[in-house]
């Protein structure tokens, strides 16, 4: 078969078709790609793209909210997790949730969501690359800044400054030495994604005061120590010799500087002997009672060698071999102003019981007064009597006498403590404050109002009363041989008690009560405790007014025990 040969003007036209089939190709495959990713973003609109994971949890697929629930009990265990702490000599564990950590989900679900439609095409055609999402947490800045403290004092060494040593022989430099403190920022980074262990990143911190600063406070002192130095006051003065001097200088590293100053309150020491003298206490504000009324007595400001400036001023001065002694005014603990703010001005109750002379429970009452004489109730305080007295003992001046314990009479340490307790309660009583605790005596005793009356004793009962009124109360207590007064000072303001005491009923009689003594021979018998007054039962009421209105309406029941006879026996 013979050849065919196409003329040149055939061959182009093939070419052309083939490029136009090419372009078709391409266009079709483009539309493709489009439509499918036309579909994809339809389908996994609001979606995290697939071969996603956040903190090792693969949420590919999933909405918004569904990731955030799949990744929330890894984050929870995270925090609930202990760290190891691991530094240069041991290691420390924290949680967590010790340091306050909050998971950063909304970010790490940002991140994660954040991809376009060609990249989760890719990632369905199993071509695209994985994205993890590393979870993040907030940590609690105070939290954080207290751990580090804690690992400075375990694993830090604190840097050492430059300082002075002082001798009689001289002044010389001690030499610094740099330390290592925990990296704080390098800290927070690290911990921010809550790890199992961790390295504790320290880093150097160099001395605050350096050899030349210390070089400076060095020749300060050598000038301050080149011979004695003379503080006076009027016809009084007192020579520091250079060997006291040396023996008060002190130096203290501020803001990089070593500050050089003197022992303020041995500097004192050594000047009060000549120009102690000068000094005067402060008086604080009285009260004076005068009859029902009470006024203010003045107080006054004292004066008191003032160390700090004293010893300044040596300093400062340098050239001068004589300085000025100063003062600094000391203010009363109680000032005029103070006390007249408390508005104790006049006799609001007060009451008296009675008492033989003289047998040592009086001793105890007339000391329990002295203690107590002159307290004062501020407005909304409560006053406690064995909290003011204290555990009753020998050496507080309080001496063995009779107590009622457990249907006894006994002697004790602080005896007739209660007849204190009772006036005070009746006082309190019928100045219409709060009564907190009160309790009355087992047996009823004579000299008492029947019912109204307190007992107390060192570990229970108490005698609480709280101040409820806006005027300070001022307590005077008076005891003589024959009896205690109680009187309660402050300002009425309209107050007005009135009370009522019902008569006796529910009567006892005593008995007699046999108790086994094993220290008595067989078939002894002996009485310890007569028989005394029956029992009863009692009311009482109290009603309290203030500028004509009641603010208080109590009623109390009092049982009185029997006094009964107690006899002990040797055994059978």
């Amino acid at each position: 078969m013979p050849d065919l040969f196409l003329s040149p003007s055939v061959r182009p036209r093939r070419r052309r078709r083939r490029g136009l089939l090419t372009a078709v190709a391409v266009a079709g495959l483009v539309a493709l790609v489009a439509a499918a990713l036309g579909v994809l973003a339809l389908t996994e609109r609001g979606t995290i793209p697939v071969g996603t994971t956040i903190a090792g949890i693969d949420v590919g697929g999933m909405t918004r909210d569904e990731a955030a629930a799949a990744v929330l009990p890894t984050a929870k265990g995270s925090v609930a997790r202990s760290i190891r702490l691991i530094g240069p000599r041991g290691e420390e564990r924290v949680t967590g949730s010790a340091l306050g950590a909050r998971p950063l989900l909304t970010v790490a679900l940002d991140t994660a969501l954040h991809a376009g439609a060609l990249e989760r095409l890719l990632r369905h055609a199993g071509i695209g690359e994985a994205q993890q999402v590393a979870l993040a947490y907030r940590l609690g800045p105070v939290r954080l800044a207290e751990l580090a403290n804690r690992l400075d004092e375990r694993f830090g060494e604190k840097p050492l400054d430059a300082g002075l040593v002082v001798t009689a022989d001289g002044v010389s430099i001690s030499t610094p030495a740099p330390g290592t403190i925990v990296d704080r920022a390098a800290l927070r980074q690290d911990l921010r994604s809550l790890p199992l262990e961790l390295g504790v990143p320290l880093r150097r911190q160099a001395p605050a005061v350096g050899v030349d600063e210390a070089r400076r406070a060095q020749r300060k002192v050598a000038r301050l120590l080149d011979g004695p130095r003379e503080v006076r006051f009027r016809d009084a003065s007192v020579v520091l010799p250079v060997a006291t001097l040396s023996g008060l200088v002190t130096t203290e590293p501020v803001a990089g500087r070593l500050h050089v100053g003197l022992d303020a309150a041995a500097l004192r020491t050594e000047l009060l002997p000549r120009l102690g003298r000068f000094e005067r206490l402060p008086a604080s504000a009285r009260f004076v009672v005068d009859g029902t009324r009470v006024r203010v007595a003045r107080a006054a400001p004292g004066k008191r060698l003032d160390g700090e400036r004293i010893g300044a001023s040596l300093v400062t001065n340098l050239a001068a071999r004589a300085h000025r002694a100063r003062f600094v005014v000391v203010q009363p603990r109680l000032t005029t102003e103070a006390a007249e703010k408390l508005q104790i001005t006049e006799l609001v109750s007060e009451f008296t019981t009675n008492y033989p002379c003289c047998p040592p429970r009086v001793s105890n009452i007339k000391r329990a007064a002295a203690l107590l004489d002159g307290t004062i109730i501020l407005p909304g305080k409560e006053f406690s009597l064995n909290g003011a007295l204290g555990k009753r003992t020998e050496a507080k001046g309080f001496v063995s006498a009779p107590q009622i314990f457990n249907g006894r009479f006994g002697d004790a340490v602080g005896g007739g403590i209660s007849q204190v307790a009772t006036t005070l309660f009746n006082a309190a009583f019928f100045s219409g404050i709060k009564l907190v605790a009160h309790q009355a005596h087992q047996f009823y005793i004579s000299r008492y109002p029947m019912g109204r009356e307190a007992t107390v004793s060192w570990g229970g009962p108490e005698l609480i009363f709280r101040n409820d009124w806006p005027a300070a109360i001022l307590m005077k207590l008076e005891a003589t041989d024959g009896g205690i007064t109680v009187r309660f000072f402050s300002t009425k303001l309209g107050r007005r008690v009135t009370t009522t005491t019902g008569k006796p009923y529910d009567p006892t009689t005593p008995k007699t009560v046999t108790v086994t003594n094993a220290a008595l021979p067989r078939g002894a018998r002996e009485v310890v405790q007569k028989a005394g007054d029956g029992g009863f039962t009692i009311d009482y009421t109290r009603q309290v007014f203030r500028d004509g209105r009641r603010i208080r309406n109590e009623r109390y029941t009092v049982e009185y025990d029997a006094e009964d006879a107690i006899v002990e026996v040797g055994p059978a």
